[in-house]
């Protein structure tokens, strides 16, 4: 892997009329060898997608989000979990816990989540809501081995596409940009325009960064850690992790229910369990955690035709 590339489309990609073409300079290579390489990556599933990264809660119809966990693993149903595209439901893992598959939905009220999980499961599953996002950034340092974010808290709170007067279907063409010089080019907006929107959305929340995502199978990285907390003060708790831990990709907060309480859930990716396990051992002494409970996973499932 071209280690200096990757880590650059990740933490440094340019916003301009010519992201890549400035990627490269910033880089001093040829731009033409740097599109080559990203669409051979891209191909290769290395590089899953590059633009800007949204948050869901700006879109009418995926305000609200929950984390499901089966306590059984039935092809029929994963297969239909899968159907729904990643801006429905983004993550579906097999975990080693007592509920073996997770995944994540998003819907306009927390009713539409109920009664589509209903459908899907049928029984022996629990539904927990999000009650807010601390942080959300995935990226991998591959010196490291491990993600990697210095961003901080999440706004509670975002403006929605609809009362900025935007159209839906352009906002997310934005996450997934042409490999080009040019990926502005024919949106309906001069580039400018394009350029200026995603500064102004990742100004107010609704972009979290213009930024590169890597698929972490395939760069090495095995181990996947939910671990999920049970505190005394979420938010507290919450910020305290945001402030040590960069390793942390995903900090959300959940409703409990009468079969789990734990509050907090969040996820570090690394090459191997033990700079995973080195943080837990660390949150297990903050004060007002009263427990802890590492989840790994053995398989993505979206991975898998089943």
């Amino acid at each position: 892997m071209d280690v200096e590339l990757l880590m650059e489309i990740q933490y440094n990609l340019p916003i301009s009329n010519t992201p890549l073409v400035d990627l490269a300079e910033n880089l001093g290579r040829d731009v033409d060898e740097v599109i080559k390489k990203l669409k051979l990556y891209s191909k290769l599933g290395i590089l899953k997608r590059y633009g800007l990264n949204l948050n869901y809660k700006a879109f009418p119809n995926y305000k609200q989000a929950a984390l499901v966990g089966l306590k059984s693993y039935d092809r029929e149903v994963i297969e239909k979990i899968n159907k729904f595209d990643e801006f429905k439901v983004k993550h579906n893992y097999l975990r080693d816990s007592e509920y073996k598959v997770w995944f994540t939905v998003k819907g306009k009220d927390l009713e539409e989540i109920k009664n589509l999980v209903k459908n899907i499961c049928k029984k022996n599953y629990i539904i927990l809501p999000t009650k807010r996002v601390y942080k959300m950034n995935v990226k991998f340092d591959l010196y490291k081995g491990i993600s990697w974010s210095s961003k901080k808290l999440e706004p509670k709170d975002v403006p929605t596409i609809s009362e900025l007067g935007l159209d839906e279907k352009f906002v997310k063409s934005l996450e997934s940009l042409e490999i080009t010089k040019r990926p502005f080019l024919n949106m309906g907006y001069s580039e400018e325009e394009v350029v200026s929107t995603i500064e102004e959305l990742i100004r107010i929340g609704i972009g979290r960064d213009f930024s590169g995502v890597l698929k972490e199978s395939k760069i090495g990285f095995k181990e996947n850690c939910m671990t999920v907390l049970k505190v005394s003060d979420a938010e507290s708790t919450a910020i305290k992790l945001v402030e040590n831990f960069p390793q942390i990709t995903h900090l959300i907060e959940r409703e409990t229910c009468n079969e789990w309480k734990y509050q907090l859930y969040f996820v570090v990716h690394a090459r191997n369990r033990k700079p995973i396990e080195e943080i837990i051992n660390r949150v297990m002494y903050f004060e007002g955690v009263e427990d802890v409970k590492p989840i790994y996973s053995k398989a993505n499932l979206r991975d898998f035709s089943l």
